[in-house]
C-alpha cells in the first residue's frame, strides 16, 4: 500500500460521498421500519437466548440456506463469510481515504494472507450463483432481474480491485484502483436497500424476530355474547398485518423455495406463495405506507393453500410465509363470502357440532365413556367418530386394544365435538369460537388427552392456548406408543410386511414437532423400514390439510403428488400417523397403482403395532 496522502478535495468528495450513500441507505431502511412500526401486535423478546443462537445457526452457519439447495447454498456462504472478513478491511479502506488508517501497513501486509483466499472464494461463489441465475435460470427464482446483475458486476470488482491493490503498484495506478474500490461500495450502499438484497440487513432481524410456533396466525377473539359494534371492531383489525408479517415482506430474498417445495403449486395449481402471499404485498405497503393491505392478496390462490407450513419450514431468512388464515378469515368473516362446497360443512359444525351431521357415532357408542378416575380422554374426532374413511375405525379399535394390553384406562367424551380445526382454517372463526368453547367446557376435569389425529391435538392445546388457560396435556397417539414399548408396558415383534415406508403429516412432523415417536414405533414392528425422499419436518402434504379434504379440486392435483411418490419410491405398505393421510392414501394409490402391480397397503401406526402384539405384560 502505497504510503501518501489524499488531496482536501477527495477528501471532501469522499466525504460527501459516504454520508449521502449512507444517508440514502438509512433512509430506506428506516422508511421500511417505520411502516413495520405500524403492523399489529408487538415484535417479540421472549427466550432471548435461544433467538441468538437461532440467528448464530441460521446466518452464521447458514443452516437453512445451505439445508434446501446445499451447492447453491454454499456458494452463498462462501460470498457472506468472504464479507464478514471484508469488514475490517472495508473499514480500513475508507480510514486510509481520510488519513487515519485503522491498520498499519505491516497488520494491513498481515491480513492480506487471510483476505486474498477469502477474496478467491468469493469471486468463485458470486460467479457460480450469476452462472445459475442468469444461465440456467431455475423456474423459483422468477423473472432475471437487473439488479441481481449489478450486485453480481460490483461484488466481483470490489473482490478483483481489492486482491489488485494488495500488489506493488505505482501511487496513480493504486489511486485509481482505490477509487474504483470505494464507488462501488458507495453505489453497493445506494442499490442494497431499493432491490431483494436488503435481506442482508433485515434477514437477521426476521429471524431473531422470528416466532417458535406453526402455524402462527394472530387469535381472533370473538365475544358470543358481546355487541354488534364490538363485533365490528375485531373485524377492522383482520387487514391489518402485524410486525412480523410486515418484517417478512420486506426480509424476502425471491429465493423461491416456498414454491419448491408448495403441495399446491407442485400439483398445478395457481397458488406461488412467493408472490401471493409475500411480494404482491411489498409494492402496497410502500406505496400506502401504512398495514391495511391484507385486502389485496389474491382470494383464488389463497384458497387453494393445504397451511401445511412448508413455505414457512424451508424459508432461509426466517419468513412466516403461509397467509391463508388471513385471506379465509376476511372473505368469511368481513365479506361473507363462503365457497359453496363449504357451505353445508359450516352449517353441520354449527348445528349439530360435528362436519358430518351426525346425531350419533356407532364408533363412540362401543367405547367406554370417560370419568375423571381414568388416565386419558380417547378424542375421536370427526374423521373418526363418524367414518369419514370407514376403514380407519379398525385402526382406532387397533389403539384402543394397545392401551387395553397395557393397562391403560380410556374414555371418550359422550358430547365431544369437532376440534373446529376445519372452521379455523377455513376463516369461520366465529364457528370456531363457539366449538373451542363447548370442548373447554367438556374436558374441564381432563388430565391428559390422546388423539389419533393430529389436527385435533394441534387445536386442543396449541390453539386453543391462544384464547385461555389450557389445564390438561395433550398427546398424539404415536407418543403414547412409544412411551409404552420404551417403558416395556408392551412387546412387539419384527413382522414381515415387506418394504415398509411411513408419510410423516404436516400438523404432526412441523407444527407440534414430532418426528421420532412413529418411526419407533415402526421399526420395532417392521423388519424392511425406509424413507421417503421428503420426509420429517421436510414431509410433502398428502393434500387434506387446511379444510381441502371437503374441497372438490378443480384445478391441480395437489391431492395426488404426494400418492404419487409413495408409488414410485417401490413400498408394499406405506404408514400414517394421520387420519387425513390415512384417507388421502387410500383414496390417491389405488388409481396410481400400475396394472399387474400389488396396491399398497395404508395403515396406521397403531395398525403396525397392535398386528405385532406379542405378549400381555403383568400390570
Amino acid at each position: 500500500m502505497p504510503d501518501f496522502q489524499f488531496s482536501n478535495i477527495e477528501k471532501i468528495i469522499l466525504t460527501l460521498g459516504t454520508i449521502g450513500c449512507l444517508g440514502s441507505f438509512g433512509y430506506e431502511v428506516w422508511r421500511r421500519f417505520k411502516i413495520v412500526l405500524k403492523g399489529r401486535e408487538s415484535l417479540p423478546f421472549d427466550r432471548l437466548g435461544v433467538r441468538c443462537w437461532r440467528v448464530i445457526r441460521e446466518v452464521l452457519f447458514h443452516e437453512k440456506v445451505m439445508g434446501g439447495r446445499f451447492w447453491p447454498g454454499l456458494m452463498h456462504g462462501l460470498v457472506f463469510w468472504g464479507f464478514l472478513v471484508f469488514g475490517l478491511i472495508t473499514i480500513d479502506h475508507f480510514a486510509t481515504g481520510f488519513g487515519v488508517p485503522l491498520l498499519s501497513e505491516s497488520l494491513h501486509h498481515a491480513y492480506s494472507y487471510f483476505g486474498i483466499p477469502f477474496a478467491i472464494l468469493v469471486l468463485i461463489g458470486i460467479i457460480a450463483l450469476a452462472y445459475r441465475r442468469f444461465m440456467i435460470r431455475p423456474a423459483p427464482l422468477g423473472k432475471t432481474s437487473p439488479t441481481s446483475g449489478f450486485v453480481a458486476l460490483f461484488i466481483a470488482v470490489l473482490m478483483l480491485t481489492y486482491i489488485y491493490g494488495e500488489f506493488d503498484l505505482s501511487p496513480m495506478v493504486w489511486k485509481i484502483n482505490w477509487w474504483l474500490h470505494t464507488s462501488v461500495i458507495l453505489a453497493f450502499l445506494w442499490l442494497v436497500p431499493r432491490s431483494k438484497h436488503l435481506h442482508l440487513v433485515l434477514a437477521p432481524v426476521n429471524i431473531f424476530f422470528r416466532p417458535f410456533e406453526q402455524p402462527y396466525h394472530t387469535a381472533v377473539n370473538i365475544d358470543l355474547e358481546g355487541s354488534e359494534d364490538e363485533l365490528d371492531s375485531t373485524l377492522v383489525d383482520l387487514t391489518r398485518m402485524t410486525k412480523n408479517q410486515v418484517l417478512d415482506v420486506f426480509s424476502c430474498v425471491e429465493c423461491g423455495r416456498c414454491i419448491d417445495v408448495c403441495p399446491a403449486n407442485r400439483g398445478g395449481g395457481i397458488l406461488d406463495p412467493k408472490n401471493h402471499f409475500i411480494l404482491d404485498l411489498r409494492q402496497p405497503l410502500l406505496d400506502q405506507g401504512n398495514v391495511d393491505v391484507l385486502g389485496t392478496i389474491n382470494v383464488e390462490a389463497g384458497w387453494e393453500c393445504t397451511t401445511c407450513q412448508a413455505c414457512t419450514e424451508v424459508c432461509p431468512v426466517g419468513n412466516y410465509v403461509e397467509k391463508s388464515d388471513e385471506i379465509r378469515r376476511l372473505e368469511v368473516l368481513v365479506e361473507g363470502k363462503v365457497p359453496q362446497e363449504y357451505q353445508k360443512l359450516f352449517m353441520n359444525l354449527q348445528e349439530s357440532g360435528n362436519t358430518e351431521g351426525h346425531a350419533s357415532s356407532p364408533l363412540a357408542d362401543r367405547l367406554p365413556s370417560y370419568t375423571p378416575d381414568m388416565e386419558y380422554v380417547l378424542w375421536l374426532g370427526c374423521f373418526a367418530r363418524y367414518g369419514l374413511d370407514p376403514n380407519f375405525t379398525k385402526s382406532v379399535e387397533n389403539f384402543t386394544k394397545i392401551l387395553e394390553v397395557a393397562g391403560v384406562s380410556y374414555g371418550v367424551l359422550e358430547n365431544e365435538h369437532c376440534s373446529g380445526d376445519p372452521a379455523n382454517r377455513l376463516g369461520d372463526k366465529l364457528t370456531y369460537t363457539m366449538l373451542r368453547e363447548h370442548n373447554m367446557e367438556q374436558l374441564a376435569h381432563a388430565k391428559k388427552v390422546v388423539t389419533l389425529c393430529p389436527h385435533c391435538a394441534l387445536n386442543l392445546e396449541k390453539e386453543y392456548g391462544k384464547y385461555a388457560e389450557v389445564t390438561y396435556r395433550v398427546f398424539h397417539h404415536t407418543q403414547v406408543i412409544e412411551q409404552l414399548i420404551t417403558e416395556g408396558r408392551i412387546k412387539v415383534k419384527k413382522g414381515s410386511e415387506g418394504k415398509v415406508t411411513y408419510h410423516d403429516p404436516c400438523n404432526l412432523s412441523r407444527m407440534l414437532d414430532e418426528v421420532d415417536a412413529p418411526r419407533t414405533a415402526i421399526q420395532a414392528s417392521v423388519d424392511d423400514f425406509f424413507e421417503l425422499e421428503e420426509s420429517g419436518r421436510n414431509t410433502l402434504c398428502c393434500g387434506a390439510g387446511g379444510g381441502l379434504w371437503w374441497k372438490k379440486e378443480t384445478k391441480g392435483r395437489t391431492h395426488l403428488v404426494r400418492a404419487e411418490q409413495v408409488v414410485a419410491s417401490g413400498a408394499d405398505t406405506v404408514v400414517t400417523g394421520c387420519n387425513f393421510c390415512f384417507g388421502m392414501m387410500n383414496q390417491g394409490l389405488k388409481p396410481l397403482t400400475p396394472e399387474g402391480q400389488t396396491e399398497i397397503q395404508v395403515k396406521d401406526v397403531a395398525d403396525i403395532v397392535a398386528e405385532n402384539l406379542v405378549k400381555i405384560p403383568s400390570v
